[in-house]
């Protein structure tokens, strides 16, 4: 008898995952519906297990926001040509053009709807590259014979997000560069010309400026102390990342990062506008309120936000608003949460959360703007000031030589 892994949903809503044992994959549904579940994912647990050398390397199987984007409009389109499914995968599959992750993708994607499983089922089933977001919406649009709106509503959404990722990257890039040039500049000088002129003043037995000085008693410290700055190194990056893993220490975290002044504002704004425009696709798609806040407040990425996303879709599902567990959370603006509250009242929620997300992601736009128009001459002053600090003490020490040379 098989084992078959799922991931269901119980009446309450709530997402559950584990393995049924089964002599078949119909048998294994019916088991499932008899526990009053809904199986969103069900795959053979041995088929699921790839062996180490078949897998690629370092997560390569999820798909960036640009790729899952473009395979989303081709789906689309295809779709809306009135190509089955199938046929469609197979088209996509043949692309020379598409990085191969994608090809490999659309194949498992296209051998599984060959053998009869739905197109959102077999997205779910390989969750790192499709979010949960992206199937159920798939899965409605399935529902209600929409499937062609429901890629098309993605394909905006993905579009939009790599669009706003793209701002942000390219916003950083010209500080980051000036930052890397600074440190190569900083670390040519202090590992090559100061500790090469070191010797010259021990030599004749004169001290050195103070710049060198201190820089050397650093040197000699690494030198013998390397393995023990090392495995304390590798001690407080353990550390770091267990805290990061866990959810309270994360929780403290990414709340403590919102009452940050400037850096908290930005980041509200962000989860924000993301929150809201992916819940706002999923109600157009056809999701439930209930499950659109779940699946929603799941792509957040700040877990105090989140949390308070999560509670509020208890709240929903015990027949109350939206607005009034995240306005007694304190996560939210009351700009969002009026928006929010006047799409309930007048029963257009899913116009106010796109109008939302096109206020916030704006406003976040323009607050980038402006901060790496600050952040640009500071790094360069900070910069400057450092590499001339150093350059100086360079030239006074080569002086100080000269001075030596003539005694």
């Amino acid at each position: 008898m098989a084992r078959y892994s799922y991931v269901a949903y119980d009446t309450a809503g709530m997402r559950i995952t584990g393995e049924i044992p089964a002599a078949s994959r119909s048998s294994a549904l019916d088991a499932l519906s008899r526990k009053g579940c809904y199986p969103a994912s069900l795959v053979e647990a041995s088929s699921s297990q790839v062996h180490w050398t078949q897998r690629e390397v370092f997560g390569a199987r999820q798909l960036p926001v640009g790729h899952l984007a473009l395979f989303t409009r081709e789906l689309a389109s295809l779709l809306r040509a009135s190509i089955p499914v199938d046929e469609s995968l197979r088209l996509i599959a043949v692309q020379p053009l598409l990085p191969r992750k994608v090809h490999t993708i659309v194949h498992d994607l296209q051998s599984r709807v060959g053998e009869g499983q739905s197109l959102s089922s077999s997205m779910a089933a390989q969750a790192p590259a499709f979010p949960e977001y992206y199937w159920r919406l798939i899965e409605a649009g399935e529902a209600a014979g929409t499937v062609d709106t429901a890629l098309e509503d993605l394909a905006i959404f993905l579009e939009t997000s790599s669009e706003m990722r793209g701002r942000v990257v390219s916003a950083l890039l010209y500080p980051a560069i000036l930052f890397v040039a600074a440190v190569i500049a900083i670390g040519v000088v202090m590992s090559v010309l100061l500790p090469a002129l070191g010797p010259i003043f021990e030599d004749a037995r004169v001290p050195p400026p103070m710049i060198i000085a201190v820089f050397a008693s650093v040197d000699a410290f690494i030198r013998a102390n390397w393995i023990g700055l090392f495995l304390m190194s590798a001690v407080a990056g353990v550390g770091l990342g267990w805290a990061i893993a866990s959810p309270r220490l994360r929780w403290r975290l990414d709340r403590a990062l919102l009452a940050l002044p400037i850096l908290g504002s930005a980041i509200e704004r962000r989860e924000t506008g993301r929150f809201a425009r992916t819940m706002a696709t999923l109600i157009k798609g056809g999701v439930p309120l209930v499950e659109a806040t779940h699946v929603a407040g799941a792509i957040v990425t700040n877990k105090a936000i989140a949390r308070s996303i999560e509670h509020a879709s208890q709240h929903i599902r015990e027949g109350g608003t939206l607005s009034t567990p995240l306005a007694q959370a304190g996560m939210f603006s009351e700009l969002f949460l009026r928006l929010v509250s006047i799409g309930e009242s007048t029963g257009q929620l899913e116009a106010m959360l796109f109008r939302a997300a096109d206020i916030y992601e704006s406003v976040l736009a323009r607050q980038l703007q402006r901060l790496i128009g600050l952040i640009t001459p500071i790094t360069t002053i900070i910069i400057g000031g450092v590499v001339g600090v150093l350059i100086l003490s360079v030239m006074s020490a080569l002086m100080s030589i000269n001075d030596l040379a003539l005694q």
